[in-house]
């Protein structure tokens, strides 16, 4: 089987991560969203927790009342956008009883965070290569299916 999510948009990784490492600091968001030739409503909001935890690697802040409120007001000036970019694919080989399962590919999300409406931060996180072999017994996948039949 195959999973593929925004493939369309780039050529392939290699030209997504290229387009990423062209955008610059202070662009505002048009100019970001031309220079991916992405249109936004492809993207996916960001909650304010996923920005802290993108900014600062850590979605846990300590401080006293007064830093914690000087915070939370700065952390509501950025707006973040995500753009999940996945190809998955699968294929597997039936042995006595068990099914191997392996799967290859990447899973890589661009992340896009503006400040006012400039660009302060563009990563492009997640998995590069995966590469997965699984073990999948039959008699497992048949009683789940059997149980999910009969109720």
């Amino acid at each position: 089987g195959e999973q593929a999510v925004n493939t369309e948009l780039f050529k392939d990784k290699t030209e997504m991560a290229a387009k990423s490492t062209s955008l610059k600091h202070g662009m505002s968001k048009k100019q970001t969203l031309e220079a991916l030739g992405v249109p936004e409503d492809r993207f996916e909001r960001m909650s304010l927790q996923d920005i802290q935890l993108s900014l600062y690697g850590n979605s846990v802040v300590q401080g006293s009342p007064e830093q914690l409120e000087q915070f939370r007001r700065r952390i509501q000036n950025y707006d973040g956008y995500a753009l999940p970019y996945r190809e998955i694919k699968s294929s597997s080989s039936l042995g006595f009883g068990k099914m191997k399962v392996e799967k290859t590919g990447h899973y890589l999300k661009l992340v896009l965070i503006f400040e006012r409406d400039r660009l302060v931060r563009s990563a492009l996180e997640g998995t590069h290569h995966v590469n997965q072999a699984e073990d999948r017994y039959m008699w497992d996948s048949l009683i789940s299916k059997g149980i999910g039949s009969a109720f």
